[in-house]
């Protein structure tokens, strides 16, 4: 049997796409010019090999972007948040129901066992909770139904109100995990061609550089960071990694703070630390293109939080326009924040 964890692939590249792409383009162009000197060296670099390898950088620069491969995924979000408050509107009306039919004491177990313990999370937007807290109040509704409409005032027509909500929830909820998953194959299948690419490319280049070690102006033409420093434009003093981010959220609050300056890619490691005296506290951090919402999150918990991570991990790619780190409060008390780039 093979591998059952197989990690998911990470670049080789230490750059932005674009400049990727146009820097392995610049390298090939260069062997084309040269081909016979390559030729002479090593019988892989047969006529026109050029050509081949710079379709296969075409091929994958073609391959869906970021923005393009969560876009369903982002659409279907947005949908699961227009029947968020609906949903929750029907649970809360159930809630009122089995408050006038179990009083006083017998509220509490019943109310817990129509998931009331699943409501926070899922008030905040947590879908895998608010899933559990309709299921939850589905099957409450069928075991208790009769006194909920005799003593509780339940109007006959609302369990199949309530179904017809849930209904919707999971069929989106079942389209937003299919699309987040589809645009994870199509994130590694980007990857790995162009981890294909920049191999090649980069082998290439370490030819090209003993190929003409005696010849200073040529062998930087075969030099990766040279080509990158040609086919990437100033930053003008841009900013420089690491780069600290803190401060305080109160619960429900959220802070937006922009990174277009800062020079990372999907693979510049992030540092996540949360706190908070007593506790607990959630904080929700997640990259994503200025005014959009993260399509990917992770949650830090407190007291005592702190999540290594990767700017990829938490949605950045480097086709995002105006690229931001928003940090959310989702659950808890006032907390602390410090979020380290690079």
């Amino acid at each position: 049997m093979g591998n059952q964890n197989t990690p998911r692939p990470l670049p080789d590249y230490k750059c932005p796409m674009a400049a990727l792409y146009s820097g392995l383009n610049t390298a090939w162009d260069s062997q084309a010019e040269h081909e016979a000197q390559f030729a002479a060296e090593n019988t892989i670099y047969v006529p026109g090999l050029s050509v081949t390898r710079k379709a296969a950088i075409q091929a994958a620069k073609v391959l869906p972007d970021g923005q393009a491969r969560y876009a369903d995924a982002e659409s279907k979000r947005l949908e699961l948040l227009e029947i968020h408050e609906e949903t929750i509107d029907k649970w809360n009306s159930l809630d009122g129901y089995i408050v006038k039919a179990f009083k006083g004491a017998f509220y509490k177990p019943r109310i817990e066992e129509a998931g009331k313990g699943y409501y926070d999370k899922a008030f905040a937007k947590n879908w895998e909770y608010l899933d559990l807290l309709l299921e939850a109040g589905k099957t409450f509704i069928t075991t208790h139904s009769g006194v909920l409409v005799s003593d509780g005032g339940m109007p006959a027509g609302f369990a199949a109100a309530y179904d017809a909500k849930k209904v919707i929830f999971d069929g989106l909820y079942g389209e937003y995990k299919d699309a987040r998953q589809d645009a994870q194959e199509q994130t590694d299948v980007k990857i790995n061609a162009n981890n294909a690419i920049y191999k090649d490319g980069r082998e290439m280049m370490e030819d090209g550089k003993h190929i003409f070690r005696k010849n200073a102006s040529l062998r930087d033409r075969f030099v990766w960071e040279r080509i990158l420093e040609l086919v990437t434009p100033p930053t003008d003093g841009g900013a420089t990694l690491p780069q600290e981010f803190e401060g305080d959220l109160t619960g429900g609050a959220s802070e937006v703070i922009s990174i277009k300056t800062l020079p990372i890619n999907a693979a510049t490691p992030v540092l996540i630390e949360v706190s908070a005296t007593p506790g607990p506290v959630t904080m929700r951090c997640g990259i994503s293109a200025e005014g959009v919402p993260p399509v990917t999150t992770i949650d830090v918990a407190a007291p005592g939080g702190a999540v290594n991570t990767s700017a990829g991990a938490m949605g950045y790619n480097d086709t995002l326009s105006r690229p931001v780190l928003v940090i959310a409060n989702v659950a808890g008390m006032t907390g602390h924040y410090k979020v380290t780039i690079g």
